[in-house]
């Protein structure tokens, strides 16, 4: 099953005006608007939906207010449908959908869908680096970002009562365990063999009912990171962590409160794996978090033993 990544995020949100100017100010393109939501897309043509809260139509939510509704998978062919469906029908309705596409729940409670991808093959200009005995950017000045214009969705994140039965759930569709933490803390899991360090990041918040955390949206470097967090400063949005860079994964990134339900992330710069890929064992706590930030509180990384029997 040729999973490629994340496709669609759709969220029920409390106040359409302020997440229509917060994704406006996050560098996404609006497509459509109107009584029925809004849809925004990345520059790969990834999507991010907003819908009231209350639609009937949705999916139910796993917490109360603001959160995350669905999240469409993108697959590469029908052949690969057709495997999902098969294997997920076993324990689960799926419905099928006119366009082919499937609909149906995990094992949190979260609304998924798989879809053939609509992803854009996406050329942008090779980046330039100046270092000692490598030079290659002469007589021009270095790209500055007034804002940001992400080129796609990375990965999503929640925090969940059991990160080993949602691990065994999408390990049963092909995703692939990248890293881990300690203790069945937390795993990053990539969505096939081949691809980005982790399209799903579930953290074990003990017996509480899941909880949305991040989704992730990739742009070119650390400097349009930079460029799009001062945007959002600059416009009266709150940083809820960073900029910093992640020992794990290796991206840099800034996270965001949203009128969405949880943060927003920008990333650069992460790792990409393939079979050769040596996966680790990582200890909890904010020197693992972050090379260089350290202001990470439990909404940003499992939490601790100590956390865990409050």
């Amino acid at each position: 099953m040729s999973i490629i990544g994340v496709d669609a995020v759709t969220f029920g949100i409390t106040n359409q005006n302020k997440a229509m100017k917060f994704l406006d100010h996050w560098g996404l393109k609006k497509m459509s608007s109107g009584s029925f939501g809004a849809n925004f897309v990345c520059a790969d043509g990834t999507e991010v939906k907003l819908r009231d809260y209350k639609n009937k139509q949705l999916p139910e939510a796993i917490q109360a207010g603001p959160t995350v509704r669905e999240v469409i998978w993108g697959v590469q062919k029908q052949s690969d449908l057709n495997k999902i469906e098969k294997e997920l029908s076993k324990d689960r309705k799926v419905r099928i959908l006119r366009d082919k596409s499937l609909r149906t729940y995990d094992d949190m409670g979260l609304g998924i869908g798989f879809r053939i991808s609509q992803r854009k093959e996406l050329d942008p200009e090779p980046l330039s680096f100046n270092m000692p005995g490598r030079i290659t950017r002469v007589d021009k000045r270095a790209t500055f970002y007034e804002r940001a214009e992400p080129l796609a969705i990375s990965h999503i994140v929640f925090g969940v009562p059991d990160c080993k039965s949602i691990e065994e759930f999408y390990g049963r569709i092909g995703f692939v365990a990248t890293d881990r933490y300690y203790s069945d803390r937390g795993v990053f899991l990539r969505a096939s063999e081949r691809g980005n360090h982790h399209n799903l990041f579930v953290m074990n918040i003990g017996g509480r009912k899941p909880k949305f955390n991040h989704v992730a949206f990739k742009v070119r470097d650390i400097h349009e990171v930079i460029g799009g967090g001062q945007f959002l400063n600059k416009n009266g949005w709150e940083t809820a962590v960073g900029p910093g860079r992640h020992y794990i994964s290796s991206g840099c990134f800034w996270y965001f409160k949203s009128p969405l339900g949880g943060a927003l992330e920008y990333c650069a710069d992460e790792d990409i794996a393939t079979e050769k890929w040596q996966s680790r064992m990582f200890e909890v706590g904010p020197e693992t978090f972050s090379e260089w930030t350290f202001n990470a509180d439990e909404e940003f990384r499992a939490p601790t033993a100590a956390s865990q029997s409050k």
